[in-house]
């Protein structure tokens, strides 16, 4: 009997196995499953229309490769992520709507789940927001430019943020691109009450648009901005504080970045004289300092054919740091002469030396002195002799090396070492050169090392040659 159990089982399985070749069990299609079934929120507490959703799928003889997904009934969308963040847009007026999203997935033999998952999202336009950034507030009190930085927000994405708008005082919205979050304003004509206002965007020099309220010049101003999304909701306006913002009245503009007013003092009554107006910008308050360099110095200084700034040792990190600025305005025609000290400790690589028509500094003789009433002579005949006013030593005296085409115009001829000695014959005894212009005795750039209200001598003489020499 027991000798047939062995052969019977070997028949049984082959009778198995020719039964499964030849009815194979057919594939099964994958499931797909958002990770949430309901989102159950009232009008309140809807969903932004910037939101993210996950989906998962599973196949019970195979794996998943992708999914297809749809809105709206729409066409289906082949992806192979599980996570994506969608933004949903409002139509004008509108403030909620339900959004349907379905879900399949797809096996490795291309079956797709035969019922998607469905899930409905509700969804709300949210308000944006448009802010002045705090960090980079314009001044109480300017020269007639002001730039605004905006931080503009919206909790349905950047890109539903359709509209910029911007108003002076009391005029009407003008509408922009909200691509354009650092705009400067500036007068068209800095000197006449009433001119339109020009609007630049980020740090061109080319106007963006001109708009039809002016500036109110000596006067205080208050800027507005809001911007506007897709769906028609506004943000709260924000505005400025008062700003005074002050006419240009002379083709002087004068930079004081002196420790303390003694340069004021001594030489307001000589600024007078030589020119007879100038704007005078005193940096030591930082109620008058607008924080960007690049743009809004820079379309202060273009209002002025000539720009004069002073300061001692302690603000040259002020003047490497506006070495843009100054390039851009000299390229643009502008004029300029600076008045400050080189310290022994001046970095040879300091951007001075990059813009300036000073090359470099002695590395072995350094800080001389000039004895009162020591000479500061011209070396062009056009500017008059000077000298040392004060009724002691002037110390830390660093002549430059001048560049290639650098002109001297005032040398020390008695300067001496610290020690008392004579300044080695070989070393330069530069107190002032310049850069020449195309014009023949023109300048686009005069430098001097010694404090103008410490020297002696007709300093209105100078400031009036100055002037001349420094013709755009």
């Amino acid at each position: 009997m027991y000798r047939w159990t062995w052969p019977l089982g070997l028949w049984a399985l082959g009778w198995v196995a020719c039964t499964k070749k030849d009815n194979p069990v057919p594939n099964q299609p994958p499931f797909a499953r958002f990770f949430l079934d309901t989102i159950a929120l009232d009008s309140s507490n809807r969903l932004p229309s910037r939101f993210t959703l996950s989906w998962y799928g599973e196949d019970p003889d195979g794996y998943v490769v992708g999914y297809e997904l749809r809105t709206e009934g729409g066409a289906w969308a082949f992806t192979a992520a599980q996570e994506s963040t969608f933004v949903v847009a409002f139509r004008p007026g509108e403030m909620y709507k339900d959004w349907v999203f379905e879900v399949r997935a797809i096996d490795n033999l291309g079956a797709r789940t035969p019922v998607p998952a469905r899930l409905r999202v509700p969804l709300r336009n949210s308000p944006p927001t448009c802010t002045i950034d705090p960090v980079l507030l314009p001044p109480d009190t300017t020269l007639p430019a002001i730039t605004l930085s905006l931080r503009i927000e919206d909790p349905d994405g950047a890109e539903t943020v359709e509209s910029l708008y911007v108003r002076i005082g009391s005029g009407p919205w003008i509408s922009l691109s909200p691509r354009y979050t650092l705009l400067t304003f500036v007068p068209q004509n800095p000197t006449l009450t009433g001119s339109p206002t020009l609007l630049y965007a980020g740090t061109t020099l080319t106007p963006l648009l001109t708009l039809p309220t002016p500036l109110a010049l000596d006067d205080t101003n208050r800027l507005y901005v809001r911007v506007k999304d897709q769906g028609g909701l506004f943000s709260e306006p924000d505005s400025t504080r008062p700003i005074f913002v002050r006419r240009k009245s002379s083709d002087w503009l004068v930079m004081d970045s002196w420790q303390n007013d003694d340069a004021a003092t001594t030489l307001a009554a000589d600024w007078q004289a030589a020119w007879g107006a100038y704007d005078y910008w005193n940096l030591r308050l930082p109620a008058q300092r607008p924080p960007l360099l690049i743009p809004t110095w820079l379309h202060i200084w273009r209002l002025y054919p000539r720009v004069y700034w002073l300061g001692g040792v302690t603000r040259i990190p002020d003047l490497e740091a506006a070495e843009t600025l100054i390039e851009r305005y000299l390229a643009g025609g502008g004029r300029l002469f600076i008045n400050f000290p080189l310290p022994s400790t001046l970095d040879p690589n300091s951007p001075i030396f990059r813009w300036s028509p000073c090359d470099s500094l002695s590395s072995t003789y350094m800080n001389g002195l000039l004895a009162p009433g020591g000479a500061v002579t011209n070396l062009v005949a056009a500017f008059p002799s000077l000298a040392n006013g004060l009724p002691y030593y002037m110390s830390g005296i660093n002549p430059p090396y001048p560049k290639g085409t650098a002109v001297v115009l005032y040398e020390m001829p008695t300067l001496q070492q610290g020690n008392g000695q004579p300044w080695p014959s070989g070393l330069p005894r530069i107190a002032a050169l310049a850069f020449p212009a195309a014009t023949p005795s023109k300048y686009t750039q005069v430098f001097c090392i010694l404090p103008l209200h410490q020297l002696s001598g007709d300093r209105v003489g100078f400031l009036t040659a100055l002037q001349n020499a420094l013709q755009p």
